[in-house]
Parts: structure tokens; C-alpha cells; sequence
């Protein structure tokens, strides 16, 4: 890939529905108490690596628990919170019909779409959502609009910033496929590598 930004990456803190293992998606739960306190950690990390006198752009994701990670984060590092871009293309994956459910939910009433998207879990599109194949077409568009800055911080969710890891660090689907990220972790995502923030 052409020249990119450094890239700080935040995932939102842990949710309600992160709790009961809930397929969250383009729905939203609320941040717990633990997830605020989350983002007030991951605020103090952005810290560590962010040079705020220098430009940068900060990016979230417009569903809820991003954008009050976000908005947390700013409030703890003193950004205005004007200065956020909301982006539709950061959203999380489209989990269609299994979202609100947990997988055993999804087993239930939706056992042969969940076997089929277990076998071939980068290309199969869920029924009302999306592949990892369309969630990387639009982090690509993403990526082209912010090739020109610096430094960006991206504030999103664990699926999506699993297929911009891959993306940036030119990995394969099986080696993106096995990513994780926590509620408390921050990465850097510089010259097709990536650091954890300690």
C-alpha cells in the first residue's frame, strides 16, 4: 500500500453486550462503568505516543459506544470534541441477523448461516450484513482519504480495526482473521508495522 499515516487505534471500551458475549455490529450497548474508566486508560496510552503539537486528525466511528470512547478520550486529553470526524466507513462489521444475539442464540435460529460463515468466515456476507471483503472495501476508500495526514487517531470497534491492521500491515485473511484486540488495548500502526502501546 501507498504511503499512509501513522495510526493510533483505539477499540471502544467494554459494552453491556460485550459482557454477555453479545454480536454487537451496527447495533449499540452502552459502555459499562469499566468501559469508561477503559477509555480514560486508553486516553493515557494515546499520550504516550501522540505529539498534540503536531497536526493530527481524530477519527471514530458514529455508533454510540465509539463515539462516548471517543469523546472520553478528548474530554481526558483536552481535544475539543469538535474536532472528532465521525466516519460512516469506520463503523463496525454488519453482523445482520445475528445481532443482539449471542452465539448460542444465533445456533439456534440460525444454524446453517452460522456453520456456513464458520467455514468461510472472510468471504461469507451474512444475511442483512456484510463479508470482511466489503468491510475491507471501505477501510481501503477510508485509508485514500487520510493518506495525506500525519498522524491519525481512529477510535472504532475490534472487527473493523482487525481488517485495517491486515490492510496496513499488507497481512493475508487467515493471519487478519486471528487478530484480537482488547477494550484496553492501543496500537500503533506505523510504516506497515505494528507496536501495542504499553
Amino acid at each position: 500500500m501507498k504511503k499512509l499515516p501513522t495510526i493510533i487505534l483505539v477499540r471502544h471500551g467494554q459494552t453491556k453486550w460485550n459482557v454477555e458475549g453479545r454480536y454487537q455490529g451496527r447495533l449499540n450497548s452502552d459502555l459499562t462503568e469499566k468501559g469508561k474508566e477503559q477509555s480514560k486508560e486508553n486516553a493515557h496510552k494515546i499520550a504516550k505516543v501522540l505529539n498534540m503539537n503536531k497536526p493530527f486528525k481524530i477519527f471514530s466511528s458514529p455508533l454510540g459506544r465509539a463515539k462516548e470512547s471517543c469523546e472520553i478520550i478528548c474530554n481526558t486529553l483536552g481535544i475539543d470534541k469538535k474536532e472528532i470526524v465521525f466516519d460512516e466507513r469506520i463503523s463496525e462489521f454488519n453482523y445482520g441477523i445475528f445481532e443482539g444475539k449471542t452465539e448460542a442464540e444465533s445456533q439456534e435460529k440460525y444454524p446453517q448461516a452460522l456453520a456456513e460463515r464458520k467455514t468461510n468466515k472472510w468471504s461469507y456476507q451474512i444475511e442483512n450484513g456484510e463479508s470482511y471483503v466489503l468491510v475491507t472495501q471501505r477501510l481501503k476508500l477510508w485509508l485514500e482519504s487520510v493518506k495525506d495526514e500525519e498522524t491519525v487517531v481512529m477510535v472504532a470497534h475490534e472487527m473493523v480495526n482487525r481488517a485495517l491492521r491486515g490492510l496496513y500491515c499488507n497481512l493475508d485473511s487467515n493471519s487478519i482473521l486471528d487478530l484480537r484486540q482488547g477494550n484496553n488495548v492501543v496500537i500503533v500502526l506505523k510504516n506497515s508495522e505494528e507496536n501495542i502501546v504499553e
